[in-house]
């Protein structure tokens, strides 16, 4: 019988990988409530017309990647295909508007897009985002950003770069929409496919291009900055005073317009010069999107938000030295009696215990401990259960102790002596 694989660009994370997932998302639960954001869990799948709305009919994802089908019902479905348009419909459904401004929340989970897989990248990938909804003022801007930069330091993530673009008010980007319209003219028999379709439905969108003949061609392109309006000059102008003020520095990258039709103003991407990502260095993204949630059907309430692919910084995380876990190993000729002290142990000092259900000869336990990665064994025989007393041995530092009582097997396991 043929054997059944994972589907192309999907990854099982193994339990030798589990660790450092949940360590990413114990810093993301850390860094965010520490700043007053709550977690939000929408479905995986929503109505086609929620992506199709929010993202943008012109979009690559829309257009290329979405997994869409139909249910029983005859109704479209779209396992969804990234973080925010949920949310947003989340916001509004529930009236989250009526409460305290902004509300400030974050997710997790998985996302799906039919792209080609690379390092990093899947086609089921986990994102972790944020965002903040219902305040117009720049300053929650710098908020997220600032989280962001402090999230990925958490994290251990090294050679930051941020990069910032302003794609300024709607007024401002028709103005600039012409202009560029006006430059493409001359090249639209020369550019790609895509960048073809890009000019009829959304031209900013072949500033983001990936094709490098395509890139030089546009380097010369008129900048979006020419044509701002006072409102996006100064909102602007703030974003870059608050960054120097936080002591982020950043650049400006005039190409950057990010890939989804709800942006405006300022948007950003956090960047590593990390070689293991390839050319995709970019390891966080996001932007401010005042008019979605009205576009959606809600009362107007202006956003900013950001998100971040759990396995691109996996990846860069995987070969960074984590502190040890305690693991402790009972040795026992009782399974009855090593069940006891390893659910008092997890109560009481809050430590991973494992114990032989088997009550195999002491020597095969001891092969089971190591290679069951156990920092330290507990010898819990006849003889130490007579005596109350309890023998450990650090398998790491090859040393022995001999506790005799469980107080101070407690403070050993508890404390800093491990």
């Amino acid at each position: 019988m043929e054997k059944i694989i994972s589907p192309r660009g999907t990854k099982d994370i193994l339990p030798s990988e589990s660790s450092l997932w949940q360590f990413i998302e114990a810093k993301a639960i850390e860094t965010f409530s520490l700043a007053g954001f709550e977690e939000i869990r929408t479905p995986i799948f929503e109505h086609t017309q929620l992506f199709s709305r929010a993202v943008g009919e012109s979009s690559d994802i829309v257009n290329k990647e979405m997994y869409t089908f139909t249910d029983r019902s005859d109704r479209s479905i779209t396992l969804r295909p990234e973080g925010t348009a949920g949310v947003a419909r989340a916001f509004i459904e529930h009236s989250l508007d009526r409460g305290s401004r902004p509300q400030k929340l974050w997710y997790r989970g998985p996302m799906f897009r039919y792209e080609r897989p690379q390092t990093g990248r899947y086609r089921q990938f986990y994102q972790i985002g944020m965002e903040a909804i219902g305040l117009e003022a720049p300053f929650i801007d710098l908020e997220v950003i600032k989280l962001a930069y402090n999230f990925l330091q958490e994290l251990g993530i090294e050679n930051l770069t941020l990069a910032i673009n302003s794609i300024g008010s709607a007024a401002s980007r028709e103005a600039y929409r012409q202009q560029l319209l006006a430059f493409l003219s001359e090249y639209q028999d020369d550019v790609c496919d895509d960048c073809k379709r890009r000019m009829q439905q959304n031209p900013l969108r072949v500033l983001d291009c990936k094709v490098p003949e395509d890139q030089a061609l546009y380097k010369n392109a008129p900048l979006i900055q020419d044509s701002f309006d006072e409102e996006s000059k100064q909102i602007f102008m703030q974003m870059k005073t608050g960054l120097e003020a936080l002591g982020i520095s950043y650049t400006i990258d005039s190409s950057l317009v990010r890939g989804l039709d709800y942006y405006s103003h300022c948007v950003f991407e956090f960047k590593t010069d990390d070689k293991g990502l390839g050319q995709q260095s970019t390891v966080l993204a996001g932007g401010r999107y005042d008019n979605l949630i009205s576009e959606l059907g809600g009362v107007s309430s202006p956003a900013v938000g950001w998100a971040l692919g759990m396995e691109r910084i996996a990846y860069l995380l995987e070969a960074k030295k984590f502190p040890e876990t305690k693991r402790v190993y009972i040795i026992s000729d009782s399974a009855i009696e090593a069940s006891k002290l390893a659910h008092q142990l997890r109560f009481d000092a809050k430590v991973l215990v494992e114990y032989d259900f088997e009550e195999a000869k002491v020597a095969k336990q001891m092969n089971k401990a190591l290679k069951r990665n156990a920092s330290h064994g507990i010898f819990y025989l006849e003889d130490e259960r007579k005596s109350g007393s309890y023998l450990v041995k650090d398998f790491q530092a090859k040393a022995e102790f001999n506790l005799t009582s469980y107080t101070e097997l407690l403070s050993f396991f508890a404390g800093d002596s491990v």
